[in-house]
């Protein structure tokens, strides 16, 4: 054993302590700071109340998105109005799974809610097959091909694995006794 009172051991502790929470506390800081991949935003279209008639064009809100493929490519839309309503794509780039649409949203049933993911980029139009005032735009970016997301909150807890064993180390060691030798022979690390 050593003794904990002498100063360079105290010196040492605090040293270790005040070390390792500032390290702690930038991990933290940085690992909270990041985005998270998974937190991907879902566009929402309503059709408002009285979004059929003439002075409600284009009835759909928003009119016009942008969506990006695999960040925010699915949209839904819901029927809010107090009538009937559908999203019926109209022109669409080649090679577009989007061909079907909604068909009737009831805004009382379970249909009142429709959702679709775009795959392919270009500029869709769709409108209701109800109401011909009634028209929208999705435009559909292509995704941003980048490397796989770094890992902070698992590095952050290998760091501070890390960290809290160096802190438990470090004040056992002190200057003088790496490589000296105890009373019995053996090398002290």
């Amino acid at each position: 054993m050593h003794d904990k009172s002498t100063p360079w051991t105290r010196v040492t502790r605090r040293a270790s302590l005040a070390a390792g929470a500032a390290v702690l506390a930038l991990l933290c800081g940085l690992t909270l700071g990041l985005p998270v991949a998974s937190a991907k935003s879902v566009p929402v279209v309503s059709m408002p109340k009285d979004a059929g008639l003439a002075a409600s064009a284009p009835g759909y809100s928003p009119a016009t998105i942008t969506v990006v493929i695999g960040i925010n490519n699915t949209v839904t839309w819901t029927n809010n109005d107090t009538v009937a309503h559908t999203v019926t794509p109209a022109t669409e780039p080649a090679g577009n799974p989007w061909t079907v649409g909604s068909g009737n949203m009831d805004p009382t049933g379970p249909t009142k809610v429709y959702s679709f993911t775009f795959t392919v980029p270009g500029t869709y139009t769709y409108a209701c097959a109800y109401h011909s005032t009634m028209a929208g735009t999705i435009v559909v970016k292509p995704g941003v091909t980048t490397t796989p997301e770094f890992p902070a909150a698992w590095l952050a807890a290998i760091l501070f694995a890390v960290i809290a064993a160096v802190m438990l180390v470090a004040p056992r060691l002190r200057p003088g006794r790496l490589g000296s030798r105890s009373p019995s022979g053996r090398t002290l690390l």
